[in-house]
């Protein structure tokens, strides 16, 4: 089908679906693209992309997100964490379905992650409004403010408190200048929104995310949509490795304890394992030398490790035998080895009957509606838990993401945008 395209009839005296009403989907696309290009330019930094949570530039984003919402016929608020909310009007509050995503970024990123889903849920929400006294449930849009996990180390913050999920450990967590995440939601200035109270889980309809793949399948597939299967679980340590430092040109090689040779030893068995291991996938991201001169035999390396799997029995037999590891080295090269578990979000499945309900809009689409299972985590992974969860996927040029060069083009927006009112009708009566 033609995202172009309007068409159909609707019987004298009846409201014609929406899907079937002229709208310019095109038209539509290319505001959201002009949005995006927008908030594409509100970052800390001139040379890419960074929008950290708790921050200026996700204040001022929140700010233009905000009037999107007013002219949609939202109302917007906030909550106690600060991530920002659109709300249907409506005399007597239903249940909600909520389709978000995040507006905060990893450094040097890219604009459609996060923005992307924000922007759609709005677009979507001002085309059903008209008809809003016919669905069960309001249609509210949701702009997380942490989702990344960029600056404090743990994803979906966000979402996470906006189910009142955060416990004394989260609020605890630090970034690189040692401001916890409580110090950074207390001094982040949220004034001119009004506040709104949590939701219960009765008050949550559902949950809609529209996300970039990340990945290089619908582009392999030729296809701009694909439904999410289930998100894969996530695991994020730290490891410390504490030799003894040295003169670089003095101390015999077979007398070293170097903390970095442990480190490389252990960053290599890492990636070795994962190669062995189907689906599985291991990263390390951060990696510090200490004291970090270049005539100096590293006494302290501390290293980052993310370790994914779509079944939780297989990431935790994956994360026990790593740490078995690292303790198997530094007992053999006398190197001290500590580490701690940073984050953990288990795998999860989408919700059967609402992914066959988005098939059969998307299969209208494209003529196909192929199943992915996400290896990042995503918001929707949080709702999920508490209420049927449902994620379409867009493709993404080259399948780059979280980098300056990540694209979605305005005809494959439109798609997703169809498809997404498509599903929301799927309800009416």
């Amino acid at each position: 089908m033609d995202p172009s395209a309007g068409g159909g009839n609707a019987s004298e005296g009846e409201e014609p679906p929406l899907t079937e009403k002229r709208i310019d989907w095109p038209a539509e696309a290319e505001r959201i693209e002009g949005r995006l290009e927008l908030l594409g330019g509100i970052s800390e930094s001139d040379g890419g992309l960074d929008r950290p949570p708790f921050t200026r530039s996700l204040r001022r984003a929140m700010e233009e997100t905000s009037r999107w919402m007013e002219e949609a016929g939202l109302l917007p608020a906030v909550d106690s964490f600060g991530n920002l909310l659109g709300r249907a009007p409506q005399e007597g509050r239903k249940p909600a379905l909520l389709i978000g995503s995040h507006l905060d970024t990893v450094p040097n990123g890219g604009r459609f992650d996060g923005a992307l889903g924000i922007l759609l849920g709005i677009a979507a929400a001002e085309i059903l409004l008209p008809r809003a006294r016919e669905l069960p449930f309001a249609v509210d849009v949701l702009a997380f403010q942490e989702e990344e996990g960029a600056r404090f180390r743990s994803g979906c913050l966000g979402s996470r408190a906006f189910l009142g999920l955060l416990e004394s450990r989260d609020w605890a967590l630090t970034d690189s200048r040692g401001l916890s995440l409580q110090e950074a939601r207390d001094s982040f200035a949220t004034d001119g929104w009004p506040r709104v109270e949590p939701y219960s889980r009765e008050g949550i309809f559902g949950y809609l995310e529209a996300h970039i793949e990340q990945g290089p399948q619908l582009e392999a597939l030729g296809l701009p949509l694909g439904l999410v299967a289930g998100i894969v679980g996530q695991e994020r340590l730290l490891f410390s490795f504490h030799g003894e430092g040295g003169h670089a040109g003095c101390v015999p090689m077979a007398s070293r304890r170097d903390a970095l040779g442990a480190a490389a030893e252990f960053a290599i068995f890492l990636e070795e394992m994962a190669r062995q291991q189907p689906g599985a996938v291991a990263t390390v991201g951060e990696l510090h030398c200490r004291p970090g001169a270049v005539n100096v035999i590293p006494k302290q390396v501390d290293l980052s490790v993310d370790l994914r799997h779509p079944k939780d029995e297989v990431l935790d037999r994956l994360s026990h035998r790593l740490q078995e590891r690292a303790r198997e080295i530094g007992k053999r090269r006398k190197i001290q080895v500590s580490s701690r578990r940073t984050d953990r979000l288990p795998a999860i499945g989408s919700d059967r009957g609402w992914r066959e309900r988005l098939a059969s809009t998307v299969g209208a689409i494209q003529g196909k509606a192929p199943q992915l299972w996400s290896g990042a985590g995503h918001d929707a992974g949080i709702l999920g838990r508490f209420a049927p969860m449902v994620m379409l996927f867009l493709r993404c040029r080259r399948g780059i993401s979280h980098d300056p060069a990540e694209f979605v083009s305005p005809p494959d927006i439109a798609c997703a945008l169809q498809a997404m009112v498509g599903f929301v009708e799927s309800f009416l009566p």
